[in-house]
């Protein structure tokens, strides 16, 4: 999930119907933060709390169960929080923390996003909070699947002096083994751009078929080590994430989105130097 700007055109505001978390009232106007294919994300109150709402159809809360179910076990700083969940007749609301922006965010332009630049704590707070939230998932047994600069959210305090980034979005997060690895079966689409390079070569040989399907316990005992995904690879994205933020919004790996992937997987980073 990443938590778009608004920008005050009209089409930041809509009037939807639904039932505000914890207080049953009809309709309100609401501040859209984010939209994907399967819901949308907006500000909404908790309580005294302003929160962020992810409303999702119920026929498309597969993955956000997963995440929901994810979200349940963890319990870190840097990782964004579920603060409820309730469901109505057509929709499931999860009611999170609200942040700021996401790390794309901020280098994205936006003059309403360059204020947070001022406030980003050092460079090695950023590094190691980026770590402890990853340690933090990957000690719980699970493996993320899905970074990137959209789905760390930064957290800052009304005082502007305390700033934390978030990990967030667990819709295809899975569990790993005691040697941290896990099958590669069911939905892997996220952004082949910060994928590891051995998850884009699995990529590309599922695409063209050449991997059969089978069931976890199956591909537990006949599936080599380098057909699975480990949290090495989340390692890896965190990395290239990490650089994202000290070259101010470049990807290591080229500007090209269609290029990036074939870079990383033979190696040849376009940004060698950081200044």
């Amino acid at each position: 999930m990443e938590v778009e700007s608004n920008d005050g055109t009209s089409s930041s505001d809509v009037v939807m119907h639904y039932e505000t978390i914890g207080t049953r009232e009809s309709e309100q106007r609401k501040q859209i933060l984010g939209q994907g294919g399967y819901g949308i994300v907006y500000k909404g109150l908790w309580g005294e709390e302003a929160v962020a709402v992810k409303r999702i159809q119920l026929a498309n809360t597969t993955s956000s169960e997963k995440g929901e179910e994810t979200l349940t076990r963890l319990k870190h700083p840097n990782v964004i929080k579920l603060l409820d969940v309730e469901t109505d007749k057509y929709f499931r609301y999860y009611v999170l923390e609200l942040c700021q922006l996401s790390l794309h965010q901020l280098f994205s332009g936006d003059k309403n996003h360059k204020q947070f630049r001022e406030k980003m704590p050092s460079d090695k707070e950023v590094f190691l909070q980026l770590a402890m939230g990853l340690a933090h998932i990957h000690g719980m047994g699970l493996i993320h699947r899905d970074l990137k600069p959209e789905n760390v959210l930064i957290w800052v305090d009304s005082t502007g002096e305390r700033v934390l980034m978030k990990w967030a979005d667990f819709g295809l997060s899975k569990p790993v083994n005691e040697r941290g690895s896990c099958s590669m079966s069911g939905p892997n689409r996220g952004s082949d751009n910060w994928y590891a390079p051995e998850i884009l070569k699995m990529t590309v040989e599922q695409d063209e078929g050449k991997l059969e399907k089978k069931n976890d316990e199956e591909e537990d005992q006949i599936t080599p080590l380098h057909q699975r995904g480990t949290i090495k690879s989340d390692v890896f994205t965190e990395g290239l994430i990490f650089a994202f933020y000290l070259l101010k919004g470049l990807h290591p790996y080229g500007s090209s989105r269609f290029k990036i992937p074939s870079n990383i997987v033979e190696d040849k980073p376009k940004r060698k130097t950081i200044s």
